[in-house]
């Protein structure tokens, strides 16, 4: 077998065999390879960044709502007397879809009294939770974001 490149020869290419089939189907092959990983990471990465701004777009909505009723209760003139504002299935747009089409979910909110032990006190809160619910469009799944608040009683009112 002889080298590709003589040194003793002052013109390169005159004896240049070529590039073999074999060599350009493995380069193909290659670059076949990082081209599709390429493209499915670009895929993969698309669909979760839509997911990612649907879930902060949810969570956005839950706790501006949590601090509506924190605003509301802020300001009260008798903090024994809290008044929260319960409701279910409030729609809510959480994103745009093709054309102008709102993906549209549901907001609720719960409330629930419960007493937190320390030592041997009790202390009573009121439990306010938002859902935000949501059927993806590209899965048919649903999706929700669920966060809770804890309003306790101020001490010495």
């Amino acid at each position: 077998m002889t080298p590709r490149f003589l040194h003793d020869k002052t013109c390169l290419l005159n004896n240049e065999r070529g590039v073999t089939l074999l060599e350009v189907l493995v380069t193909v092959a290659v670059l076949s390879v990082l081209v599709i990983t390429v493209y499915i990471g670009i895929q993969f990465a698309e669909k979760q960044s839509v997911q990612n701004y649907r879930m902060r777009a949810a969570t956005l909505l839950a706790t501006g709502e949590l601090d509506k009723q924190y605003f509301v209760n802020k300001y009260h003139t008798n903090q024994n007397d809290l008044e929260f504002r319960p409701f279910s299935d409030r729609s809510v747009v959480i994103d745009v879809i093709k054309k102008g089409t709102p993906l549209l979910g549901t907001q609720s909110v719960s409330i629930f009294s419960a007493y937190e032990l320390h030592g041997s006190k009790q202390y009573p809160y009121t439990q306010v939770t938002c859902k935000v619910e949501w059927r993806d469009p590209s899965t048919a799944k649903t999706q929700y974001v669920v966060m809770r608040e804890d309003f306790f009683v101020r001490a010495g009112d």
